[in-house]
């Protein structure tokens, strides 16, 4: 019964997502009240805040749920190059940039911060710790995999810097993503002393 319960809830939990995102797109973040989410459902603005509490807190619901759509993309990306860590690396940077140029609810959230509306930014940049932990963890687990003798702190702090500098590559973007994705790749072989590659992927 409890699983039941609880795959109700998740499909409550995906559908006000869902509405959230979809008014966020077409309309805006600065736009979004949570009773028009709630509406949209045909749920209870109390059951909406009991889900989720705040709006802000709504509002990392859905950054989180596109980040892990994100890391399952960059787990392939990684797993096509075992033993080959930079090339990985700027497989799955390449992957993350033209997604984030992509992706509806990310080029929303930009596009509005460039207009003037950066309500939701900082859950990118600097309130974004949940998605920098996701996305870090990914790597290191990679490396760990593949390169077991490499100092782990070292590796920690290359993987850190990647990811940052990744995020900021989304939110402010100067070069193309291939550029973007041998640079970082460089970079992690480079701050992990490994032998040179050729960094090409398909």
């Amino acid at each position: 019964m409890s699983s039941i319960r609880s795959q109700a809830r998740q499909q409550v939990r995906d559908a006000l997502l869902d509405a959230a995102q979809e008014i966020t797109v077409t309309s805006g973040w600065h736009r979004l009240r949570m009773g028009a989410v709630a509406a949209e459902v045909g749920v209870s603005r109390q059951t909406l805040h009991a889900e989720f509490g705040t709006r802000d807190s709504l509002g990392q619901a859905l950054i989180m749920r596109e980040t892990e759509r994100f890391l399952t993309g960059v787990a392939d990306c990684l797993q096509r190059h075992p033993g080959k860590l930079g090339t990985a690396v700027s497989e799955a940077v390449a992957y993350t940039l033209r997604r984030a140029a992509e992706d509806p609810l990310l080029r929303t959230v930009l596009t509005s911060a460039r207009g003037g509306d950066d309500t939701l930014l900082p859950l990118l940049t600097t309130r974004s710790e949940p998605v920098l932990h996701a996305a870090s963890a990914a790597l290191r687990e990679f490396a760990d995999a593949h390169h077991p003798d490499l100092d782990p702190e070292r590796v920690a702090a290359v993987v850190d810097n990647v990811v940052r500098l990744t995020v900021s590559h989304i939110v402010l973007p100067v070069d193309p993503p291939d550029v973007i994705a041998h640079r970082l790749g460089q970079l992690v072989l480079d701050g992990l002393h490994l032998p040179a590659e050729s960094l090409e992927y398909p």
